[in-house]
């Protein structure tokens, strides 16, 4: 897919079916917030023109759980990736993907509007994490895509799923799987690991490692923002205020689930999830049996400088990072050792930066 800008029919078609006066995919659902329509999607499909597949994504954590209730075919489905096409789970398939298929397999999994091409480094787009690993440590790479705007538990349990039939029908027998997640996708991953171990899955008794980049575990401050936010405006008398909070309360479930780091069904089940500021999280402790590790980046280089304690990396604090809540059944017990800090290092370049491959890598030896 073109991500230049330049005329790309395969964008404009993706962009006809997204933002189309006709039969876009949207517009029933921004109509229910009364919104004009053309208005308030005249620079969505502008920016979504400059690359379908980034748009796909974009679209999918945005209003994603709303694509998958109407089977819309915008609606992405979780599969493993190679080469931007999906993986095809058959012995010959993977034989043919991975000639050299070693008994140690890592799998990488994105977070909220990305794809697994969040992995590639920008100054040489050929190599990730996963393909660095392959090659200094014989580990097989696979890159999960899945719609981040369902719940967290529902792509957890698919996870789980896909995981078991992955395993199924791998050429060679695993004996080791580490799990290298960014922001959503450690949640997606810790609940993957929950339904897993609840199912007796086969899997789960091959993961040995997880590590966790920039995972919001005790939620992120923007969504308990655009929470408050929302509550407050849809408080106000007048109807063109309201209409703010309700458009704010568009937003997917994933996002939502984001707001405390919901990482089962219990956590949302049963509960209005534009209540102000309400907790309902239940405890999932990590799993046991498993070493797990925890990477985070802050934008300045002074830890103690106010914008680092306030923002961390920008969408995601350390204390969230590491799960260090003051109530005891929300607490994640990382071991000090298994954390490392970058400075001057956002969110995202967490996924695709050298310094923090040298760290995985030394932890994987």
């Amino acid at each position: 897919m073109n991500i230049s800008g330049n005329p790309d029919p395969q964008a404009d078609q993706f962009v006809e079916r997204a933002c189309g006066d006709d039969d876009g995919v949207l517009k029933p659902l921004v109509q229910k917030t009364g919104v004009p329509w053309k208005k308030r999607f005249s620079i969505a499909a502008k920016s979504l023109r400059k690359g379908a597949d980034a748009g796909v994504g974009i679209l999918n954590g945005i209003v994603g759980d709303y694509l998958h209730q109407q089977n819309n075919p915008l609606a992405v489905c979780m599969e493993f990736y190679t080469q931007g096409r999906p993986l095809t789970l058959t012995p010959e398939a993977l034989k043919t993907a991975f000639p050299n298929m070693t008994s140690r397999i890592c799998v990488l999994v994105h977070g909220l509007v990305c794809d697994e091409t969040i992995w590639k480094y920008n100054e040489s787009p050929e190599t990730t994490y996963g393909s660095a690993l392959q090659e200094d440590l014989g580990y097989t790479p696979f890159y999960v895509r899945y719609n981040t705007g369902r719940h967290i538990s529902e792509n957890g349990r698919n996870l789980s799923e896909l995981m078991e039939k992955l395993v199924a029908a791998l050429p060679v027998r695993i004996n080791e799987i580490v799990f290298i997640t960014h922001s959503m996708g450690g949640l997606v991953t810790r609940s993957a690991c929950y339904y897993g171990l609840q199912h007796e899955a086969e899997w789960v008794k091959n993961v040995r490692k997880l590590f966790y980049l920039g995972a919001p575990h005790l939620g992120a401050p923007l969504e308990k923002f655009g929470n408050a936010a929302a509550f407050v405006l849809k408080k106000f008398p007048r109807p063109y205020i309201k209409i703010i909070g309700d458009v704010i309360n568009v937003r997917s479930s994933g996002i939502k689930d984001l707001r405390y780091g919901y990482v089962a069904d219990e956590d949302w089940a049963g509960h209005d999830p534009d209540v102000f500021l309400k907790n309902t999280k239940n405890s999932l402790p990590l799993m046991d049996g498993v070493s797990h590790y925890v990477i985070t980046g802050r934008l300045t280089e002074n830890p103690r400088h106010p914008v680092s304690r306030l923002f961390g990396d920008a969408l995601v604090r350390t204390p969230s990072a590491l799960g260090r809540s003051p109530h005891k059944k929300h607490y994640l017990d990382f071991p000090p050792e298994h954390h490392r800090e970058y400075p001057a290092t956002g969110h995202m370049k967490l996924t695709h930066c050298p310094e923090v491959y040298a760290q995985i890598r030394q932890w994987c030896e």
